[in-house]
């Protein structure tokens, strides 16, 4: 034993519990405190009584010989270390109780990880970090000892200062030469997954020192990205992440990093340990390299904005591209027996079997190093559902013999490169087996994603499970087969000519009888399966003894011999399911004597045994050992066996054999079935197969003269939307029957994905299935094509050739780049446009939406920015004038200062159209680039300008409030913006701001271009200015607009129609000259109108309204107002709807039908139960409300209401007006008399304060009057009733038209009230 290897300590120390404090070990390190824990053990804080330092003393409590052995190692090699960023060793030993302990200088700090995680390091602070722990490692190297668990929670920063930082913990460190642990004997990786080593990831047993130097490019990535170059949720998908795939390009996470950085993180995770810096020593050259260039590690100038692209090499597009890969992930977690070599074995095994059954289709396998299998699928030449079919028969064959493993598989992209594709799809595989070994969790059957499950047809029997992910559980093929939809079976919708040629063929075979063959042809998803599915359902129901064999090819099996027909008799025998070899033979031979003499019914099951893989003995059998020595005998034999069963059958019942995905058979089945063609020309047998239409190409001269072929196009838009329709029920809008007829394209599949989409309420969503299947297709062309497509995709639907070639920088010749989009035309794929968004360019168009989604989805995110720049670059060398469209490539091109120069033009271009949501967003959008200074301010001021449009009042206040004064007074937005800030103050009651906000509008000088702008802006502070009882203040503002306006006015339609708004209102609330007000609205209008000012024409269409109203013209003014507000709430005036609103509600209850009362009830309601309504608003739905109670007699709620109108409506006079007539008048009908006057009083008095004779002038003093009169005070009340007589008699000489006139006096209930009291006071001479 070692000298200080054994020490004492107090025998009460229970293993696995913490020690107390002042407990000494080892008569020399006395414990202080507990620091920290871990798997494995305990951290304390303790003193060293021979320095009085205080030490970190790390104890061990999970005491295995392999635990106690590697901790004993670590502290061997630590002993061997001494540098300044190495934890210094102090000293090691075994306690009493066995357990070891270690101890460490203690540090005072943090770890990078909870730095990380607070805050990021400089590139300074990153840099000083790197080479400190470079030197450390590099002292380690230099000894031979190689750290192997390099992460930020092992690099400490003493002091909190990265340029300090230290390496700890030493664990798992080895000196470098071939070992044979690599896990535990428990299956635990010796590592950290995320920045282990891909030797390391792989279980390799020789790791060597640039195994640390890959660990730190980790930990530099992560500090210059925020992110791990390798997450994923599963364990066993970060490993296989380290093997197969490449972390994104620094810059596309942090652009303008130096671009020595990228070189140098490159070379230290290149999976290749061969290519990589070899050790820490090679790594610190590495960085003097940097050092001594100054230009490696600069930060890049920023780009200059482009007066011209230049195509240069590192601009252009790479040609690199995605894949659509199939990712089998298996965890062998409940096959591990803990005995490692054992189980190290069996995983080997197990992976040399999944290669040799992906090998014929390029599959790559790789053992992890916790222990689980990834397998990697693509099939460069097949489409996605052949590809799906292919890895879900390889799922279940590998789940049939190694039943306890699990087993997830999906289906997405990958970049492809020297190691395997994958991308996203491994994180869903990743996902999806954590699920699986949860522990609720069943491993029975394969798990597989939505795409996967999406993509395989109906012969594969799928569930879904309680977490939402698909279940496998086997293959199927039966006459009642098909493919579910919302989990009952497909419609057949628009097969109809189809089905009677099926149905005709089949009933000329029996009614001839006459042998038949028909060959059903269309491309994948067309609907193939779904026609044979109707058609064996029809063929059940009309000639149910008929006899109907089904055989389907296979992927894996394809040039097997025989395969369809082999499995259409053991299908028929039932011997799928029997393994037993004897009891096949038994069930195949029961089954061919039906109709055959027995002496015949021998020979001919011992022949087709051979096509059915059932081989009989031959001893006794002549004929069958020959032909087994003769292969030509033997073809001649199974075909005469095949023709003479089929004969019998044929004798008895008619005969349909069904081949589906005939191109995956072989040529000795389509020979066989030659042979029976001509054998039973006159025998009721028919032949149905469905291909794909490269069946032509795999067998030329396919039963020649014996077939009728049947190419199959695609789904009619009218079947589409009738399946649609019958799917969807109530929700079939349309609009979505014509979106999801158009995206399918007539393809069967892609619609029933849709339709599915759409009931999960991802109608919006690109349906992944569908773009795996486009994908696969465009995985088929030629690469030069396909990377044509790729480019085009950059522009969306619409492209150029020219900003194609640039974005290819010149791989594609001008020629062959005509010819390819030649093709694609003829191919369907796009179409030339009649006429160009840019002249001197041919435009065009994909046909399809989702085909630009497959395309874009084809083009790793790594590479992305660089076509997005290239993009947006020629768009704007060729005078591109939508700025949205620039911004949105610059961002994603990831130059954040041209996008925001451009979402800045894209947000004044989208308010100026009154886009408000376009205008806000792109706003945002802009902000979040970090703008500042005078676009900044000029987009907080639109800001605020679209939060006063949506009625967001405090929001409006608060963006446009502090960002005023920056702007320039008189231009179009400050006029603009203090309009805005003036509604908002008014409504919201903050009459000292409204007041000086308003005597700076007065004072400021429009410039010329601001002139209409500045004239609606009176007009609104104006009205603000009214609604407040400031009537002279309005009426300076109606002067200034006439004299700003002095020069234009004439000319000048808009600010004509502002001042005759501001006008009209003036009279229609101040003055008594009902008809003028009405006429002045309604000029205003023609002005608006007159240059299409709409939005601007909603105005005065409202005062109109309300002006008819008084007029006593209801029915008119009912339906002018619902106009107007229809046109507000479409153009998306929020502001200006609550007005609208105010007098529709009014106009509703003036009225004397009951169905317009509950109407004003049920609109005010909704405005007073929104907290979100402006005080104004809902004063006003309350006054209304209590209105129409009074009328109903629900006086003492009707008060209660008026009430609470008078309280908010407190600040905005004129409508304050209006709610106290209608509380004075409930009161009354209280018979509260006195309370009635009073309110009515403060009324009058408020009106004649603002010298008002306007439209609330009559409603108050008869209120008034009533109330007088009722308490007996005769000369009070006759006083107020003979003003109000007046004002009826003053406003009604306004209007010209008899008729009007009339209508006035009597329909307006106030008006009539008010002439009827005279005349019961004074009769038909009223007093003066």
């Amino acid at each position: 034993m070692e000298d200080g290897d054994t020490y004492t300590s107090p025998s009460e120390y229970v293993p696995g519990t913490t020690l107390r404090q002042g407990l000494t070990i080892a008569g020399r390190f006395t414990v202080e405190k507990l620091a920290g824990r871990g798997g494995m053990g305990f951290v304390y804080r303790a003193i060293d009584s021979r320095t009085g330092q205080p030490v970190a003393l790390k104890l061990l409590h999970a005491v295995t010989p392999e635990a106690a052995y590697r901790f004993k190692r670590e502290a061997c090699l630590l002993s061997e270390l001494r540098h300044p960023a190495i934890v210094s060793y102090i000293d090691h030993g075994v306690i009493e109780a066995g357990q070891p302990f270690l101890a460490m200088e203690w540090l005072e700090g943090e770890d990078l990880a909870r730095r990380l995680s607070r805050q990021p390091l400089g590139l300074s602070e990153l840099l000083a970090l790197l080479r400190r722990i470079t030197e450390a490692l590099a002292t380690a190297h230099r000894q031979g000892i190689v750290h192997r668990d390099i992460k930020p929670s092992n690099l400490f920063l003493r002091g909190g200062r990265p340029e300090d930082v230290v390496l700890l913990d030493f664990g798992l460190a080895r000196h470098a030469v071939p070992t044979l642990v690599a896990l535990t004997a428990t299956n635990a990786v010796l590592g950290t997954p995320g920045y282990m080593a891909p030797e390391q990831a792989s279980s390799q047993s020789h790791i060597t020192p640039s195994a640390d130097i890959f660990s730190l490019g980790c930990v530099l990535y992560e500090c210059l990205t925020g992110q791990p170059p390798f997450a994923a949720p599963h364990f066993a998908a970060v490993l296989a992440k380290i093997l197969m795939a490449e972390p994104p390009r620094l810059h596309t996470l942090r652009p303008g990093l130096p671009p020595g950085l990228q070189v140098l993180v490159d070379r230290m995770l290149d999976k290749d340990p061969q290519r990589r810096l070899p050790d820490a020593t090679t790594l610190l050259e590495s960085l003097a390299a940097l050092d001594s260039d100054p230009t490696l590690l600069s930060l890049p100038a920023p780009p200059s904005e482009p007066s011209s692209v230049r195509a240069t090499h590192e601009q252009q597009l790479v040609s690199v591209e995605q894949q659509l890969v199939s990712i089998l992930l298996v965890s062998l977690r409940p096959l591990v027996t803990g005995k490692l070599e054992e189980d190290e074995t069996h995983g080997r095994s197990l992976r040399d079997a999944l290669r040799t059954m992906l090998a014929p289709y390029g599959g790559r396998v790789e053992l992890l190093a916790d222990g689980s299998l990834a397998a990697t699928l693509v099939l460069e030449r097949d489409t996605a559902t052949d590809q799906a079919a292919l890895a879900g028969r390889c799922a279940l064959t590998f789940k049939e013999r190694w039943p306890d493993a699990g087993v997830v598989l999906v289906t997405g992209l990958g970049v492809l490169n020297q190691s395997l594709p994958v991308g996203s799809a491994m994180d869903r595989a990743g996902q999806l087996l954590r699920e699986l070994e949860g522990p609720s969790a069943s491993s029975a059957l394969v798990v597989l994603d939505e795409v996967t499950a999406g993509l395989l047809g109906p012969g594969f029997q799928l569930s879904r499970s309680a977490a939402g992910s698909y279940l496998l559980h086997g293959e199927q093929l039966g006459t009642d087969e098909s493919r579910p939809l919302l989990g009952k079976p497909t419609p057949c919708v628009g097969r109809a000519q189809e089905l009677a040629l099926l149905e005709f063929t089949f009933t000329s075979c029996m009614e001839e009888p006459a042998a038949r063959a028909l060959l059903v042809m269309a491309p994948p998803g067309t609907g193939k399966s779904r026609l044979r599915h109707e058609f064996l359902r029809r063929i059940e129901r009309r000639v149910p003894q008929a006899l109907v064999l089904l055989g389907r090819g296979d992927p894996m099996s394809t040039g097997a011999a025989s395969n369809l027909l082999g499995q259409a008799l053991r299908r028929l025998c039932g011997v799928v399911e029997v393994v037993n070899l004897e009891a096949r033979r038994t069930r195949l031979y029961e089954r061919v004597a039906q109709h055959l003499p027995l002496a015949e019914a021998r020979e001919t099951a011992e022949f087709l045994g051979e096509l059915c893989a059932i081989p009989f003995p031959e001893e006794e059998s002549p004929r069958l050992r020959a032909a087994r020595q003769d292969p030509r005998l033997m073809n001649a034999l199974v075909s005469k066996a095949l023709v003479t069963f089929l004969r019998a059958e044929c004798a008895h019942d008619p005969v349909l054999l069904v081949l589906e995905d005939l191109h995956w058979s072989d040529a000795l089945t389509v020979k066989l079935v030659d042979e029976a063609l001509r054998e039973l020309a006159e025998h009721p047998f028919m032949v149905l197969a469905l291909a794909r239409p490269d069946v032509k190409e795999f067998f030329p001269g396919l039963w020649a003269r014996r077939v009728l072929e049947m190419p199959l196009s695609g789904l009619s838009p009218k079947a589409g939307a009738q399946l649609v329709r019958e799917v969807l029920g109530a929700r079939a809008t349309d609009s979505v029957v014509r979106r999801v007829v158009e995206q399918s394209d007539g393809n069967a599949l892609f619609l029933e994905e849709l339709i599915r989409m759409e009931v999960e309420g991802r109608g919006e969503a690109p349906p992944e299935t569908v773009l795996a299947m486009l994908q696969a297709r465009l995985m088929r062309m030629e690469p030069e094509a396909r990377q044509v497509l790729l480019a085009a995709s950059f522009f969306g639907r619409t492209f150029w050739p020219g900003g194609v070639r640039e974005l290819l920088g010149g791989q594609v010749p001008d020629g062959k780049l005509e010819e390819h989009l030649r093709r694609f035309v003829q191919q369907e794929i796009i179409e030339p446009q009649p006429e160009s968004h840019f002249p001197s360019e041919a435009e065009y168009r994909f046909r399809h939406a989702l085909m630009v989604d497959a395309a874009y989805g084809l083009v790793p995110g790594a590479h992305r920015p660089v076509g997005h720049r290239l993009a947006g670059a020629w768009l704007e060398s060729r005078g591109e004038s939508d700025a949205m469209v620039l911004a949105h490539h610059y961002q994603l091109g990831q130059r954040p200062e041209r996008a925001a120069h451009f979402h800045t033009q894209a947000a004044e271009q989208l308010f100026e159209r009154h886009d408000l949501q376009g205008t806000m967003r792109c706003a945002d959008a802009a902000l979040a680039c970090g703008v500042s200074g005078e676009v900044f301010t000029r987009l907080r001021a639109l800001q605020a300008l679209v939060a006063l449009s949506m009625e967001q009042l405090p929001r409006a206040l608060e963006l446009g409030t502090p960002v005023l004064p920056a702007l320039k007074a008189g231009t179009q937005l400050w006029c603009r913006l203090t309009a805005g800030l003036i509604l908002a103050n008014g409504f919201s009651g903050n009459q000292e701001e409204t007041a000086r906000l308003g005597g700076l509008l007065l004072r400021t000088r429009p410039g010329p271009e601001a002139v209409t702008v500045y004239a609606a802006a009176l007009s609104q502070l104006g009205s603000a200015s009214f609604w407040n009882g400031g009537y002279q203040r309005a009426e300076a503002m109606l002067e200034r607009i006439q004299e700003v306006g002095a020069d234009v006015m004439a000319h000048d339609a808009i600010t004509r129609g502002w001042m005759r708004l501001l006008k009209s209102q003036l009279i229609h609330f101040f003055e008594n000259k009902p008809w003028q007000a009405f006429s002045l609205a309604e000029m205003g209008t023609r002005d608006f109108l007159e240059v299409g000012a709409e939005r601007d024409a909603c105005m005065t269409q409202i005062i109109s309204g309300d002006c008819l109203t008084e007029l006593g013209d209801q029915p008119r003014a009912v339906e002018c107002l619902r106009g107007a507000l229809a046109t507000v709430l479409r153009t998306e005036q929020h502001l200006m709807a609550s007005h609208g609103r105010y007098f529709l509600l009014h106009a509703l209850s003036q009225g004397s039908e009951p169905a317009h009362q509950q109407e004003a009830c049920a609109l005010a309601h909704e405005w007073m139960d929104s907290e979100d309504t402006p005080p104004f608003s809902r004063g006003m739905g309350y006054a209304i409300v209590a209105q129409a109670l009074g009328a109903q007699g629900e006086f003492h709620e009707a008060e209660a209401f008026a009430r609470k109108a008078c309280e908010l409506l407190s600040p905005f006079l004129v409508c304050l007006l209006f709610a106290r007539g209608v509380l004075s008048s409930i009161l009354l009908s209280q018979e509260r008399a006195e309370e009635a006057r009073q309110v009515a009083e403060l009324g009058v008095q408020e009106l004649e304060r603002m010298g008002s004779t306007g439209v609330y002038a009559v409603p108050l003093y008869l209120a008034l009057a009533e109330a007088c009169l009722a308490l007996g005070e005769v000369s009070a009340g006759e006083s107020a009733l003979r003003r109000a007589s007046r004002y009826v008699h003053e406003r009604a000489s306004d209007i010209p038209d008899a008729t009007a006139r009339e209508r006035f006096l009597r329909q307006v209930p106030h008006n009539a009230r008010t002439l009827e009291l005279a005349r019961q006071r004074w009769g038909d001479s009223e007093p003066g």
